[in-house]
């Protein structure tokens, strides 16, 4: 590409200005860069209705006889509105539409993001600077001239599998392997992989990593501790991360909270819980794992009991006890292990941190949640001098924090660390960005009582669209909290 492309490109993003609306967006932003990049007026419609909603953009006509969907639509925002906001809204798009690539876009900030296999995972987020600067890449992955390669590519694979097929067919109708042909169909991959050469800022669906197992910790009750260990699984699944989820608290709320029922979903069909797995010497982690999906999120789960409350002395009489759980983990094949016990310092807190690499703190802003602190790494410095590894803590997660009380959230801020230093904790404990802080909002509980994940809420139809976006809001402190809890791992 040559500079005036990157000249014109810069023309282009300079009308809009940020009291700019969203119509001005469409008309001074994305039809102009559409032209740029090689489309014709006839490639794309406008306001395409999706179910009960109107899609801006969608360029490429969907072929059904060719089994050809879109290759991308476009959903724009105002400039004063935040597109992480709307993700949830283009998700829903491309997964309507089959899209293969959707732009979110408010003129000032670009986000790409492809869809694999009804998961949508984003790809590249520019600014308008960086999209000045990358244009080569934007160009290269959506131009017409890529849009045109790929059908041609998709038309002779689709040619190539009718072909084999009716062959199969010819030569027997009995012969068994004929659908074989559908388990590994040529890939376009490779023919599409120019596009790809480029380094950018895509979403590694696997690092490797030393596994974790995260004990989220608090004896103070009501801090937002079961809400914190399902939705910074379902955060870590989106990226990329395989999540083991273990409830070691009798009242079965984190098991409830993802949508099972003790009695119903795990007692009367005869499978097996915590309980099982710590009094049973013979019952493997794999027998008590039940499998929860959300959309493109997967969370595996050892559910609780409430039989578990009336083992505490069964556990005390059992040898070396406090190493059942540790024994139970010695193999499993998750990057992260998220335990939840209960608010208290009883025996089954003792198995969850004996059994932890790491611990995190969850809090609120709040006089009587940061009192508890002390206790919390009083406990785990006991806990500690018994382990034959250190158990670090890896940091204070706020949440249910009022977003308008700022100078009540400084005051607590400050008192928290004070109450850091008392108890020698301040140079190795800290207190988690506040880009990560889990704001109190409606929907946080509401998507808890209906038993799922924040992220399954784009897929509510009975939640209304304000729910929705509070929700998206809510989402993205998640990711951003996923996101730095690996980087903390990572360092630990």
């Amino acid at each position: 590409m040559s500079s005036n492309y990157a000249s014109k490109i810069k023309n282009i993003l300079q009308a809009i200005t940020p009291v700019s609306n969203e119509s001005d967006v469409e008309q001074k932003v994305i039809i102009p860069l559409l032209l740029l990049l090689g489309y014709s007026n006839e490639d794309w419609q406008s306001q395409v209705v999706i179910l009960q909603s109107k899609l801006d953009f969608m360029v490429g006509t969907p072929d059904l006889a060719l089994i050809k969907p879109a290759y991308l639509i476009i959903e724009v925002k105002a400039p004063n509105k935040k597109i992480a906001h709307s993700v949830w809204q283009i998700n829903n798009y491309m997964r309507q539409t089959g899209a293969i690539l959707g732009l979110l876009t408010n003129g000032y900030d670009f986000r790409l993001l492809c869809n694999y296999g009804q998961k949508i995972i984003t790809i590249v987020e520019f600014s308008q600077t960086t999209l000045i600067q990358k244009y080569h890449l934007f160009h290269k992955i959506l131009a017409k001239k890529t849009y045109v390669n790929f059908s041609l590519i998709l038309y002779k694979n689709q040619q190539n599998i009718k072909i084999n097929f009716l062959n199969l067919i010819s030569q027997t109708l009995e012969q068994q392997d004929m659908l074989n042909l559908f388990n590994n169909p040529k890939s376009a991959t490779s023919d599409f992989k120019e596009i790809h050469e480029e380094n950018i800022n895509t979403v590694n669906i696997r690092e490797e990593q030393k596994a974790m197992i995260i004990t989220v910790f608090n004896n103070k009750g009501g801090v937002g501790k079961t809400t914190t260990t399902i939705n910074l699984a379902a955060a870590l699944n989106k990226l990329g991360k395989r999540v083991l989820l273990i409830d070691i608290d009798a009242q079965a709320n984190l098991t409830m909270g993802l949508g099972i029922d003790p009695l119903e979903d795990v007692e009367q069909q005869g499978k097996k819980d915590i309980t099982h797995l710590l009094i049973e010497p013979k019952t493997k982690l794999e027998d008590t794992i039940i499998k929860t999906f959300w959309g493109d999120v997967q969370l595996d789960l050892v559910p609780s009991h409430i039989r578990l409350s009336g083992m505490e002395p069964t556990l005390h009489q059992t040898v070396d006890s406090d190493r059942l759980l540790a024994k139970k983990l010695k193999k499993h094949d998750y990057d992260y292990v998220l335990i939840d016990p209960p608010p208290s310092f009883g025996k089954v807190n003792s198995i969850s941190l004996m059994a932890s690499s790491a611990i995190l703190i969850p809090t609120q802003l709040s006089a009587y949640a940061i009192r508890a602190l002390e206790y919390v790494l009083d406990r785990t410095n006991k806990v500690e001098q018994l382990k034959d590894e250190p158990l670090p803590i890896l940091g204070i997660a706020v949440s249910m924090y009022d977003q308008k009380s700022s100078n009540y959230n400084k005051s607590m801020v400050k008192r928290l660390f004070e109450i850091l230093e008392k108890s020698g904790g301040s140079s190795k404990v800290e207190l988690f960005p506040e880009d990560t802080w889990i704001p109190r909002l409606n929907i946080v509980s509401i998507c808890q009582d209906k038993g799922y994940p924040l992220y399954q809420s784009e897929f509510d139809n009975k939640l209304t669209y304000q729910e929705k976006e509070a929700a998206q809001k809510v989402v993205e402190r998640y990711i951003n909290l996923a996101q730095y809890l690996t980087q903390v791992t990572t360092r630990n």
